[in-house]
């Protein structure tokens, strides 16, 4: 019996030692699974953002490039007498409207769009550019675009399988004194806009899964030919067209990443339709896979866009997570080693703290530890790196008054901070917050605090901080990206339609005036044939100058498309609104666009109006103001009309 206790003590000794380093290995693992998930996170949120704004960007222009057919006074009537004619009486109008805007269609293949459609009101195909030969055939029961434009004759943009093209349309109606006579159509390609991704998000490659159910009921066979089945879901098809056409994949595994993604079973969540990223690891090597979904017309899981991308920060977590289990399994054999040796247990327990010691002031975050009563009792080196205190002003003063700012409350105390007060009820807390350098400067941090438990009660906080200041400047940058005219620097159409709902919304609450502006350029398309495009974006960009030194702070300026802007005058009335237009308009007349020791003159016509309280949403607002500049422009042009 004697000899034997020795031997289940030391058993015992070795469970409990197992049993902890599993626990510190599940431990580390949702560490590791927490911080994958938070950069994963970020990643496809990026990625979501890019997609969007690549095609508002194609919308806008498409809008534009529409708004540019309608001005002209030959297409519409050509198009019309055409939908009323049949035979060779049909074919020869067809002809002429082919000839007519060919040179606009090779300005569309310039910009990456080759296909271009005119549909009749019934939705049979009228003229294809992309291929003239083919015309006639109905559309309509195969295109919810064509189905939903008829229903509400606005313009659409959005992905769409069809019989012989997969990609994104934007369709817009066409409508000659208040009736529909037809749709013109414009596509893009997933190349096309993997290549516009590929620029915005360089080091990526995209690919693009499709919908089994939606190709099988709407794309010819040849269409289908060009499509194999994704490995991973049987739901879906990758479209071979794109898997190897981009220069980002030559470096790419791509079919050990796709296998590695089939193992990972993902067709639950790729049939859930929301964007998700998952990391992947070959060869040692951390990858991200970001799933965007994209939706069709009638809001159906059209597929997926899958951007796959070598992520370095991946693959360290994965070895900081390897190393951490190599470093617990190391304490842990020397704790065990401590208890069975406790003669040694002072000095093994002092060499057991300085490796603890090693390991924070190793990483890269910013760690600290307060006590129950707020004291410093332990700051890595980090944190003293980040905040630019050293490490003797924390432990001689509070932490929390040194380094936190409190939004909207500068000198709220360390019993109320959400970082102190959330550890302390036994309960993990991870935030935005926004910490200050010794300098006064303050720099944005995702703080996680967790309590300090020792003998099952909690003794204290450990918080530990990391610094997003890059991370919130791309966010930044990229929500201007959305909301900002590149060439003007104006506000785009997007932006200022929002800001002229929040204004109808203050009108009807205070009820004050409130004037709206359409601003367009008289004969602009000269300026472009005679000086030149850059001529012509020269006079765009010294209008949005000329017109800003005018404006008060709180008036809006904003470029709707083309040479179109507009012009939001808060607080303004009628006489104030007509004055400030008078002043643009003779600003502009007086003050020509100097460019190459030339001067090239332009003049403005000028639509007002003011908002109405009647006014149901923006659009009733913009017609009004759109009539009154089309009354200019009928009534002489270089003049200013209200409505």
């Amino acid at each position: 019996m004697s000899n034997e206790s020795p031997k289940i003590r030391k058993i015992s000794y070795i469970l409990v030692l197992l049993g902890l380093y599993l626990s510190v290995a599940l431990y580390l693992a949702d560490t590791r699974r927490d911080k994958e998930q938070q950069y994963l996170g970020q990643t496809v949120t990026l990625l979501n953002t890019i997609y969007q704004a690549s095609l508002d960007r194609y919308a806008l222009a498409m809008d534009s490039f529409h708004d540019g057919l309608l001005r002209r006074s030959d297409i519409l009537p050509l198009l019309q007498a055409g939908s009323q004619a049949e035979g060779m009486e049909q074919q020869i109008l067809r002809e002429a409207l082919y000839t007519q805007l060919l040179p606009d269609y090779h300005d569309l293949q310039a910009r990456g769009i080759d296909q271009w459609q005119f549909h009749l009101p019934d939705g049979r195909s009228y003229l294809r550019f992309h291929a003239p030969h083919i015309h006639g055939d109905n559309l309509l029961s195969v295109r919810p675009s064509l189905q939903q434009v008829q229903g509400d004759p606005v313009p659409r943009y959005g992905f769409e399988v069809g019989r012989l093209f997969i990609g994104f349309r934007f369709v817009h109606p066409l409508i000659d004194q208040g009736k529909l006579i037809g749709s013109m159509e414009t596509a893009v390609s997933f190349q096309q806009i993997s290549q516009t991704l590929s620029n915005l998000a360089p080091g990526q490659a995209f690919l693009f899964l499709l919908h089994r159910e939606t190709v099988d009921a709407v794309s010819l066979i040849d269409v289908r030919r060009q499509l194999r089945p994704a490995v991973i879901s049987k739901d879906f098809l990758l479209d071979t067209r794109n898997v190897f056409a981009q220069s980002d994949t030559e470096n790419l595994p791509l079919d050990a990443l796709l296998a590695q993604l089939a193992r990972d079973n993902l067709s639950s969540r790729l049939e859930q339709g929301e964007h998700f990223a998952v990391a992947i690891y070959h060869q040692s090597l951390g990858y991200s896979a970001s799933f965007i979904p994209v939706y069709s017309f009638d809001s159906s899981l059209g597929g997926y866009i899958l951007a796959l991308h070598p992520q370095p920060l991946l693959t360290s977590i994965q070895w900081e997570f390897y190393s951490s289990l190599g470093i617990s399994l190391l304490a842990i054999l020397l704790l065990g080693w401590l208890l069975l040796s406790l003669h040694h247990q002072r000095q093994r327990a002092l060499q057991q703290k300085l490796r603890l010691d090693a390991i924070g002031q190793a990483v890269g975050e910013g760690i600290y530890v307060l006590d129950l009563e707020g004291r410093t009792l332990y700051v890595n080196e980090a944190t003293c790196r980040l905040t630019g205190f050293n490490a003797e002003k924390f432990y001689s003063d509070n932490i929390h008054h040194l380094i936190h700012c409190h939004a909207g409350n500068e000198h709220l105390s360390l019993s109320k901070c959400p970082i102190f007060t959330a550890a302390l009820k036994g309960q993990s807390y991870e935030s935005d917050e926004m910490f200050r350098r010794r300098t006064g400067e303050l720099f944005p941090v995702v703080v996680t605090s967790r309590p300090m438990i020792e003998n099952g009660k909690i003794t204290g906080v450990v918080t530990v901080f990391r610094d997003i200041s890059e991370r919130k400047e791309h966010e930044r940058k990229l929500a201007l990206l959305a909301t900002t005219d590149p060439l003007t620097g104006l506000c785009n159409r997007r932006a200022f339609i929002e800001r002229l709902h929040k204004e109808q919304r203050l009108r009807q609450r205070l009820q004050h005036d409130s004037a709206l502006i359409m601003i367009d350029f008289d004969h602009f398309k000269r300026i472009n044939d005679d000086y030149g495009h850059k001529a012509g974006d020269e006079v765009l960009k010294h209008f949005a100058r000329m017109a800003s030194d005018c404006l008060r702070e709180t008036d809006l300026l904003g470029r709707l498309g083309g040479e179109e802007f507009a012009l939001l005058l808060p607080g303004t009335d009628l006489q104030g609104a007509l004055h400030l237009a008078e002043r643009i308009r003779q600003c502009l007349e007086q003050n020509p666009t100097q460019m190459d020791n030339q001067q090239i003159p332009m003049t403005l016509s000028i639509g007002l109006t003011l908002l109405d309280e009647n006014d149901s949403d923006t659009s009733a607002a913009l017609s009004r103001a759109d009539k009154a500049l089309y009354q200019a422009k009928n009534r002489g042009r270089n003049r200013v009309e209200t409505a």
